[in-house]
Parts: structure tokens; C-alpha cells; sequence
């Protein structure tokens, strides 16, 4: 009986191997061509032509939200958006509504000056993280 059990687990254990093996397999072959994607759009004149085009995309969304950032930065309490309830009355929920009760809602209002942190704080980091550091190599 022990050697019938062992016999069915090896083939199991045997099975399982071979998918892993299949599946690195392709994961490698997925990583070469992969590699061999990126070189051929970074080699010869095309390799120049991308290189210039997403630098002068990163330059215009750079320009475009700087200046954006400066104009939002110099009139920060200029309202864009006001969410309120209309009777300014209204309910704090918790737990999905388990717990409830009455609460007095004062407007929100979303100003130049929320717009301009987030992007200095958020977007342009995100832009220059993408667009001018250097990419990395397999």
C-alpha cells in the first residue's frame, strides 16, 4: 500500500514540476522578447526619434502644470467646487450606516489652492519620476 501511495504522490509531485518548469519556461522567453522589444525601439534612428518625443511630451506636461501650479499658487482661495446638502442639515454614518446621527454639514469647497499642492506635491513628482529618470536595464 505504502509503495502504490508513493508511486501517486510522485506523479503528482512529478506533474507540478513540469508546470513550473513549462511556466518559467515561457516567463523567460516572455522576458527576452521583452528585452529584445526595447531594443529595437532605443537602437537607430527611431531609438533617437522616441527618446525625443516622450522628452518633449514630459517638457510640455511640465510646462503646462508648472504654469498652472504658479497661477493656482498666486490665487489660492478662488472656490472651483462647493459640495453641500441643501438644508445644511445631514447624517455622520459609521460601519456602513450601522451607526448614524445628526450632524450640522458645512460646505466643502475645493480651492485653487488645493489643486496647486497636490500638484506640486503629487503630479510633478510623478511626471519627472516617469519622464527624466533614466529607465532601468534588463
Amino acid at each position: 500500500m505504502g509503495s502504490v501511495l508513493k508511486g501517486v504522490f510522485g506523479m503528482l509531485s512529478d506533474s507540478r514540476q513540469q508546470k513550473f518548469e513549462i511556466e518559467m519556461a515561457r516567463e523567460t522567453r516572455n522576458n527576452e522578447y521583452a528585452i529584445q522589444f526595447q531594443q529595437s525601439l532605443n537602437s537607430g534612428e527611431g531609438g533617437a526619434f522616441t527618446r525625443a518625443t516622450r522628452r518633449m511630451l514630459a517638457l510640455i506636461g511640465m510646462g503646462t502644470l508648472s504654469f498652472i501650479t504658479c497661477i493656482t499658487a498666486i490665487y489660492p482661495s478662488v472656490p472651483l467646487v462647493t459640495l453641500s446638502n441643501i438644508t445644511g442639515e445631514g447624517r455622520n454614518e459609521f460601519l456602513f450606516g450601522l451607526i448614524s446621527f445628526q450632524a450640522a454639514q458645512a460646505p466643502m469647497v475645493v480651492t485653487t489652492g488645493h489643486i496647486a499642492l497636490f500638484q506640486a506635491t503629487v503630479v510633478l513628482p510623478m511626471i519627472v519620476g516617469f519622464y527624466f529618470t533614466p529607465g532601468g536595464r534588463r
